[in-house]
């Protein structure tokens, strides 16, 4: 159902003096679990890249998925009204996305990547201020805050899900044990085959390199994007 249905990835990088171009990668990416975080205890996730000739063997081109990219999403916009952003999480950088990820699941909300690169993404964070502890000890608390908000979400308690599917459900199927902060074997393969990826390592696209920057496109890119886009909320 489109209106129960979400298009998200961490797109591939690209270097300011050169710009996506006829060359530029075009394999589809897929959000993973990568590792607890010492510092904060939230999942952190990363991009992993799929061989061109992967099918998943479903009429739906587009890879199911459990994990959101705050980044690059797109979706009907009465969605919103089912599982809205949370206002309440102040000063949060990590964190945000596995909240949106376990909300949409509680209410009944698919995600998918797409089954090919559509845009890119500035990843190197050394040209831009990027930080989620700026701001002095009042936005630490702010974010010390969010986190424990974020922490009960997961715990199965908080703020803002659903009960259409349970966080269990979702700890299950992401490979996570999130009050043990625990991976469990395979779930870096996202329920897919070994085959499906191009090697047995990340693309490089962890949340640690995730950035606000915005990405540069040409008006081919665009015409891609809302191409498979349109093709995505009008057909499933």
């Amino acid at each position: 159902c489109p209106n129960k249905s979400l298009l998200t990835t961490y797109p591939p990088g690209y270097e300011p003096t050169n710009e996506p171009g006829p060359d530029a990668e075009t394999r589809a990416t897929i959000l993973v679990p990568w590792k607890f975080a010492k510092e904060d205890g939230m999942l952190r996730q990363k991009g992993r890249l799929l061989r061109p000739e992967y099918r998943h063997g479903t009429d739906n081109d587009n890879i199911p998925c459990l994990l959101y990219a705050g980044g690059f999403n797109f979706f009907r916009s009465s969605l919103l009204d089912v599982c809205p952003y949370d206002s309440k999480l102040h000063g949060l950088f990590f964190g945000e996305e596995i909240s949106m990820a376990v909300r949409l699941y509680t209410h009944g909300v698919d995600l998918y990547a797409p089954p090919q690169t559509v845009c890119y993404h500035l990843w190197k964070r050394n040209q831009f201020r990027v930080r989620d502890d700026d701001g002095g000890s009042g936005n630490a608390r702010q974010r010390e805050n969010s986190l424990g908000a974020v922490r009960i979400q997961l715990c199965g308690t908080g703020r803002g899900l659903g009960t259409v599917r349970s966080v269990e459900q979702f700890q299950k199927e992401l490979g996570v044990d999130f009050k043990k902060q625990i991976l469990s074997p395979g779930c870096e393969n996202a329920s897919l085959a070994d085959e499906a990826f191009v090697s047995s390592t990340s693309l490089g696209l962890d949340v640690e390199d995730k950035s606000d920057a915005t990405e540069t496109l040409t008006s081919n890119d665009m015409s891609s994007v809302f191409k498979l886009v349109g093709q995505f909320l009008n057909e499933y």
